[in-house]
């Protein structure tokens, strides 16, 4: 912290899974701006981390509400576009798999929901021939409150999680 110039009281550190740190995150209440999720090859499977996430209603002096709706940036990997006109094409690829992790179809690549929920795409640089990373940008879809939450459930034999469906 001190050699990043951070705030130290405002700076936690966690060792945990990825999905385990953002059910953690959303069950203590925290406010929470921004999820940055930097590991291209797996990143987009961990979205299902946000299903059933649980928005927070922030209210001010004016009586006024706003529900809080986190940010994601998410790295993954997506087939480099060969001209302009393959761009929408790549675009809407790397969209709809971020969507079925989430497990809300349409939820960011309609061009309605790219709006709401403010979808950006942005190469971050090239890794060989026809493979870009890029990142991924976008507001939690209040969609994804309504899916049935996916948590890490118990250690099979060979010392693995396995994944099932909360019982709500």
């Amino acid at each position: 912290a001190k050699l990043n110039k951070c705030f130290q009281g405002r700076l936690e550190m966690y060792n945990l899974d990825g999905r385990e740190f953002i059910h953690n995150m959303n069950q203590k209440g925290l406010e929470i701006d921004h999820f940055i999720m930097n590991l291209p090859a797996m990143a987009p499977e961990f979205l299902d981390a946000f299903r059933g996430w649980n928005f927070k209603i922030k209210s001010y002096p004016d009586g006024s509400t706003l529900q809080q709706r986190p940010i994601v940036h998410l790295h993954c990997f997506g087939e480099k576009a060969k001209c302009s006109d393959e761009v929408a094409r790549v675009e809407t690829q790397v969209l709809r798999r971020c969507e079925t992790a989430l497990g809300c179809p349409g939820c960011l690549s309609s061009e309605e929901k790219r709006e709401k929920n403010d979808v950006r795409i942005r190469v971050v640089r090239d890794v060989g021939p026809r493979k870009n990373m890029l990142c991924v940008s976008f507001i939690l879809p209040v969609e994804v409150a309504k899916v049935k939450k996916i948590v890490l459930i118990k250690t099979n034999e060979n010392g693995k999680r396995e994944r099932g469906e909360e019982n709500v």
